[in-house]
């Protein structure tokens, strides 16, 4: 019953979706979550198809930029805005730190968002949507035309799949500076097998998915996590919650980038 509450865990933390009560919860539970994150993307990814499928089914002509703001807001609303927040706080904070370790930790925990923070924010969303319209301007009409849909829908749940197993390579090999938090709680649950299982596996999901792309995504995933993990250790000589979700979004722009380009 322990994976069974972790799961439920991971769930409740990176989503919205309504969850039964979590009647278990403790230390070993949180820590035994971290490993359920590419779990919870495959289910985003999941819901995002399936809504693509209905939306597509009644109204096929739907417009692709149309298609891609409608997506992506269901998106953000999946994940409760929760990585956009940590975006706009460390946008702020390596801004307004002025390469300052202790003060891009105070400014971090502001809960004011500032300028920097909101221009994070438009420009993540933006390139996410312009990624998601040229996905669907490229893939939509084949759809209908009598062609799979697979290479729609699994493009869409690759994408926060990647996106969230990241967090878990991130945890394992970079510190964590804050004297609590969940991600304090999280370190524990990062042990080596756990950790090089559940990356393994997200690899060859990857390639079970998106064959023809998987060599491209996994290059730029590997890439934008080493640079994000960088400027963490550069800057504030670990991570934090906020980091963590910052890199979550940047990949998840990145990533549909990739994939718009490799069409």
């Amino acid at each position: 019953m322990i994976l069974w509450w972790a799961f439920l865990t991971s769930l409740a933390f990176l989503t919205r979706l309504p969850l039964p009560r979590i009647q278990r919860y403790d230390e070993s539970i949180a820590a035994l979550s971290v490993i359920f994150y590419p779990l919870v993307g495959a289910i985003i990814g999941g819901l995002l198809c399936l809504f693509v499928g209905v939306l597509i089914g009644f109204y096929p002509h739907a417009n692709s930029g149309l298609v891609a703001a409608l997506v992506l807001t269901l998106w953000t609303y999946l994940s409760g805005g929760l990585h956009l927040d940590g975006l706009a706080d460390s946008a702020d904070a390596w801004v307004g730190g002025l390469g300052q370790r202790d003060k891009t930790l105070a400014i971090m925990k502001d809960p004011q968002s500032g300028p920097m923070g909101v221009i994070a924010i438009v420009l993540v969303l933006l390139i996410k949507w312009a990624a998601l319209e040229a996905l669907f301007q490229a893939l939509l009409q084949p759809m209908l035309n009598g062609t799979s849909w697979w290479p729609v829908f699994a493009s869409i749940i690759i994408v926060p799949i990647l996106a969230r197993a990241v967090v878990i390579g991130v945890l394992a090999t970079t510190p964590y500076v804050r004297e609590a938090g969940l991600g304090k709680n999280l370190l524990a649950g990062v042990t080596p097998i756990r950790v090089w299982v559940t990356l393994i596996i997200v690899a060859l999901l990857t390639v079970l998915l998106v064959p023809k792309s998987a060599i491209l995504l996994l290059l730029v995933w590997l890439t934008v996590a080493a640079m994000a993990r960088a400027a963490m250790l550069k800057r504030i000589q670990g991570c934090t919650g906020d980091t963590l979700g910052a890199t979550i979004e940047i990949q998840e722009a990145i990533l549909l980038v990739a994939l718009a380009l490799a069409i």
